[in-house]
């Protein structure tokens, strides 16, 4: 991985910076996504919140300067998320409560900060298995993945992918570790 979240924050101010829009699309639209479904939108009109949000992020990412003690950028987008998601909810102009609206609000579990967090988190997570598989390839990464996420016995795993116990206790502590370094690289000192 080779840049943090600041340092990817600050790289999106120069819009011709295609790269880091790049990097900052595969990370956040499928955050906000997921954010606006778990909030009771339909397809449409979350990918509307998405594009709002990501016109907002272009359109005011060359006045933000990075100072956490100022307040955070997840703050800001959760903010931002979470207000477009409000609006829309509070422009629908339906007079019938449709079954399926009701269901989905009874599921909802999370208010929308703890939403927010548990999307981002998980997202998060997801861009960095993604940047891990990468880097460790893909037998190492679906041996990995085997034992230390879908728990697996070490014995099968081991015939699986032809590996030494030893091995594969190395390959997961040293992939957890690359694993915990890219995550605070791309959350920062946030969480």
């Amino acid at each position: 991985m080779d840049t943090t979240r600041a340092s990817l924050l600050l790289r999106i101010k120069d819009p011709a910076d295609a790269t880091a829009w790049r990097d900052f699309d595969a990370i956040y639209r499928p955050m906000l996504k997921r954010f606006a479904t778990m909030r009771g939108l339909e397809h449409a009109a979350a990918e509307d919140v998405v594009q709002h949000c990501m016109v907002a992020v272009y359109e005011h990412i060359r006045g933000f300067e990075y100072d956490p003690k100022k307040g955070r950028f997840k703050g800001w987008l959760r903010t931002l998320v979470n207000n477009r998601v409000r609006n829309l909810h509070r422009n629908r102009h339906e007079d019938e409560a449709r079954t399926q609206d009701f269901r989905r609000d009874q599921e909802r579990e999370l208010a929308p900060d703890e939403a927010f967090e548990r999307v981002w988190m998980e997202e998060h997570l997801r861009h960095a298995m993604q940047l891990l598989r990468k880097e460790a390839g893909d037998a190492a990464y679906a041996a990995y993945t085997a034992y230390a996420i879908d728990g697996k016995p070490v014995e099968e795993v081991c015939k699986q992918f032809d590996l030494t116990a030893n091995q594969l206790y190395k390959l997961k502590w040293r992939l957890t570790q690359r694993l915990s370094e890219m995550l605070k690289e791309l959350l920062g000192d946030e969480d």
